[in-house]
C-alpha cells in the first residue's frame, strides 16, 4: 500500500468519525421541540441588551436553550434574544419576572411551569432581591406557554 493510499484511507477513518459523532448533536437539536410563550408588557423594558417598547409578544424558543425569538403581536418589529441559563422550574406560577429601579425594568426571569422549564436571564443576587422585595420592585407578568 502506498502513502497516498494510507493517507486517503485515513481521512476517511476521520470524517467517518466525525460524522458518527455528530449524529446525537443533531438528533438532540431535531427532536427539542419548538416553545411558544406569549405575554404582555404593560411598559418597556431592558430584556438583555435589547429595549422591547410595551405591547403584546410572542416568543419562540427551543426548550434546551439557544436563540430566542420574540415578535410583537400587533406589529412588525422582532428581537433576537439569547436564552443564557435555562433550568427546570420549581415554581407553581407562570411569569416573567421583572424588576424596577431607577424608573427602568428589566426582565430577569421567565418561570414556565407548564413545559417544565425556567429561563434565567439576569441572575439576581440574594441580597439584591430580598431588597427589591421590600421595596416591592419585583413584579411577575402572566405568561401563556405551549409547546
Amino acid at each position: 500500500m502506498t502513502l497516498i493510499n494510507r493517507t486517503k484511507n485515513s481521512i476517511r477513518t476521520i470524517l467517518a468519525g466525525a460524522v458518527l459523532m455528530a449524529i446525537p448533536v443533531l438528533a438532540v437539536a431535531v427532536h427539542a421541540a419548538d416553545c411558544v410563550a406569549t405575554f404582555t408588557l404593560p411598559y418597556e423594558v431592558h430584556w438583555n441588551k435589547t429595549v422591547l417598547p410595551a405591547g403584546e409578544y410572542t416568543m419562540k424558543f427551543k426548550s434546551a436553550g439557544g436563540t430566542a425569538f420574540i415578535r410583537s403581536t400587533h406589529g412588525t418589529r422582532s428581537y433576537v434574544i439569547t436564552l443564557p441559563t435555562v433550568d427546570q422550574s420549581n415554581e407553581e406560577n407562570a411569569g416573567l419576572q421583572v424588576t424596577s429601579a431607577a424608573g427602568q425594568h428589566m426582565v430577569r426571569a421567565m418561570n414556565l411551569p407548564q413545559l417544565g422549564v425556567r429561563i434565567v436571564f439576569n441572575p439576581i443576587p440574594k441580597s439584591e432581591r430580598e431588597e427589591l422585595a421590600k421595596a416591592g420592585q419585583i413584579e411577575s407578568l402572566p405568561v401563556t406557554a405551549q409547546k
